[in-house]
């Protein structure tokens, strides 16, 4: 294989600036101390690795430079800046006092975002879908740097550990379960739906603006962290009646 060639492939680059931010971000989580300015600049890497993450296959797309070799490194990119950097921030910024024990727990995090990769690349054969299976290892990651940043420009401690345990703990679980998530590449939305969308997030860029963006960041990580669990449960009765109404679910006669 020409690995200039994939030097010089332009998806590439944002993939190696994604990798970039996430490194960049374990940095600033070894020597923030109790520096909230270093937490939230840590989180807002993670942010950015996110976005290039986004980018990268828009531009393979563009330029019609997809292949192989692309994907299988955005995939090992993703283990590092959205599951070892989040890891590594949740654990100089709350679970560090609790020594080991801390290490594991972010660990815990960490591991199940390599499991939910890898049970991806298992079944990216399949084709596209409006849900993902378990929430992905890029939205956990955003969602624990963008609570990490709202905390440190509200210059707020970290909350209790057994609060940060249960947080971690929560989208460590959710990676790895069935729970389906919505994925936005594929969320087709109705004229009054749209309207309403569009009324949402202008209402939530009036709170970054008024407040921080790293409000912005929360509202929309938290919310879609929540949207996978609500929706199962509510569908649930419906899905139920589904399964019961097939022939193969019936008894015999």
């Amino acid at each position: 294989m020409n690995m200039v060639k994939q030097f010089l492939n332009p998806p590439n680059w944002f993939s190696a600036a994604s990798l970039f931010c996430g490194f960049y971000a374990m940095l600033l989580a070894g020597t923030a101390g109790t520096d909230h300015t270093v937490y939230y600049q840590a989180g807002l890497m993670i942010i950015f690795a996110g976005v290039f993450d986004m980018l990268d296959g828009r531009v393979a797309r563009m330029t019609g430079t997809a292949s192989q070799f692309g994907v299988e490194l955005d995939s090992l990119i993703d283990i590092v800046s959205f599951g070892v950097a989040p890891a590594t921030l949740l654990y100089f910024w709350a679970l560090k006092p609790l020594g080991m024990g801390g290490v594991f727990i972010a660990s815990a995090f960490m591991l199940c975002g390599a499991f939910r990769l890898a049970r991806f690349n298992c079944t990216a054969d399949k084709g596209a879908s409006r849900f993902s299976t378990g929430l992905t290892i890029t939205a956990a990651g955003g969602t624990v740097a963008s609570v990490i940043m709202w905390f440190a420009g509200a210059e707020l401690p970290a909350p209790r550990v057994a609060v940060v345990v249960a947080f971690v703990l929560c989208l460590a679980f959710l990676m790895v379960s069935s729970i389906p998530f919505r994925g936005l590449k594929m969320l087709k939305l109705s004229p009054p739906m749209l309207a309403g969308f569009v009324v949402m997030v202008g209402a939530c860029l009036a709170i970054a603006a008024r407040y921080d963006i790293s409000t912005l960041f929360v509202i929309f990580g938290l919310g879609h962290v929540v949207s996978g669990p609500l929706e199962a449960l509510v569908s649930y009765p419906r899905r139920r009646r589904q399964r019961k109404s097939r022939p193969e679910d019936r008894d015999a006669p």
